[in-house]
């Protein structure tokens, strides 16, 4: 007997298999993340990101009221969980940074180590607030919705490139001035959106991505600023409270840090703009 089901080309349900794909890798490391594992916090926060990029281009309707609403969800994720990984990265820096073993440097890094514990308790309290099962109940409608072409998908997908490109040569565009932390962080965002939409258009082909790998770099590069950028701010803040208080010590051990981390910044800023205007 002739089946009365519509005929549906494998090809058609690409964009809800990513979509799934994607849900799966999120709440797999959710409940790891909630107990404070730090690769899991950091995983989670990339896969929600990823998430997010994926509901952005793959959804039947990204417009619509549930895309939305998923995708609002998704980016408090992200934020609650990048709220004690910041500091993680931070600590990582200080720990690496050549210092004397002075009273006033250990009490520098116990700071940051307590200013961490805090933001970790902060971001698992974030993370239990969250309505997930809103969430889960947006994200399998989108799932089962998502039935999108790969003419749709080339159309968006130029239009997120033209937008993001955009940003990146307004941040950074030759015969720019230096470019401040905030532009340098703006242009890391887009090519973070850039990467995961390459990576998405490659799953949906079933092909490796150059771009994806280019894009990657370069959110990596602009990363290794920022986190020294998000150090400095803290570290400025503990040698101001340090010298309202009289602590010398402690304001002099975050003052020196502070330099040390300024300079690397430096560095990586030149690197990063020297490679930039390289020749292709």
């Amino acid at each position: 007997m002739e089946s009365v089901e519509p005929a549906v080309s494998p090809k058609d349900q690409r964009a809800a298999r990513i979509l799934t794909r994607r849900v799966r890798e999120m709440f797999r490391v959710y409940p790891k993340a909630l107990v404070g594992e730090v690769e899991a916090v950091h995983d989670l926060r990339v896969a929600a990101r990823r998430l997010r990029a994926a509901v952005g281009v793959l959804a039947a309707n990204p417009e619509g009221r549930r895309a939305h609403r998923a995708d609002k969800t998704l980016r408090d994720l992200a934020r609650a969980a990048g709220r004690g990984r910041d500091l993680d990265v931070g600590f990582a820096i200080l720990e690496a940074l050549p210092a004397a073993a002075s009273p006033g440097n250990v009490r520098l890094r116990r700071a940051l180590s307590a200013s961490r514990s805090r933001a970790r308790f902060l971001s698992r309290e974030a993370l239990l607030d969250l309505d997930l099962a809103h969430l889960r109940r947006s994200l399998r409608a989108l799932v089962a919705s998502a039935s999108i072409d790969r003419s749709v998908l080339a159309e968006r997908l130029d239009a997120l490139r033209l937008r993001e490109e955009a940003v990146i040569e307004a941040e950074l565009g030759t015969g720019r001035t230096w470019p401040a932390p905030e532009q340098l962080h703006a242009a890391r965002r887009a090519a973070r959106r850039l990467r995961y939409a390459a990576e998405i258009e490659a799953l949906f082909d079933g092909a490796s991505s150059d771009a994806a790998d280019r894009w990657r770099k370069m959110q990596s590069r602009l990363g290794d600023i920022q986190d020294r950028h998000v150090l400095s701010l803290w570290l400025s803040f503990r040698e101001r409270r340090a010298a309202a208080k009289g602590d010398a010590a402690l304001a002099d051990a975050a003052k020196k840090a502070l330099s040390r981390v300024n300079r690397e910044a430096l560095r990586l800023t030149r690197a990063f703009i020297a490679a930039r205007g390289a020749p292709g």
